[in-house]
């Protein structure tokens, strides 16, 4: 959804030259960006889906797993969302880093004996 809204902006800066639009500029512009989206979405949904592609015919998780409030056909607690895997691993493997590097750079403690 971020990624939507940065496009148009940028998108609007690109074709205005930089200008300022006034109000009645941004409301056309807006329909206009929306009629194209909604365009490009029927046109993906003529084409159905992909012929690797395939919809699942089975539930993955049984229905009685599932939460009250949560969406049909959806596991809780795992995300499918590759992005934010990576993220997750990558503060995991960054948290174990400080603690390591914390850990290692006490003073060693040598006893001394005294004569």
């Amino acid at each position: 959804m971020a990624a939507r809204i940065a496009a148009r902006y940028v998108a609007r800066r690109l074709s205005t030259g930089g200008k300022v639009l006034s109000e009645e500029e941004k409301a056309a512009e807006n329909v206009y960006i929306k009629k194209m989206e909604q365009e490009k979405l029927a046109k993906l949904a003529r084409k159905g889906p992909k012929p690797g592609e395939q919809t699942p015919s089975a539930p993955e998780a049984p229905v009685s797993d599932a939460k009250p409030g949560s969406p049909p056909g959806s596991s809780s607690g795992v995300s499918t969302d590759t992005n934010r895997n990576y993220a997750v691993v990558a503060g995991a493997v960054a948290a174990v880093s400080a603690l390591g590097w914390y850990m290692l750079s006490k003073p060693k403690k040598s006893t001394e004996v005294v004569d």
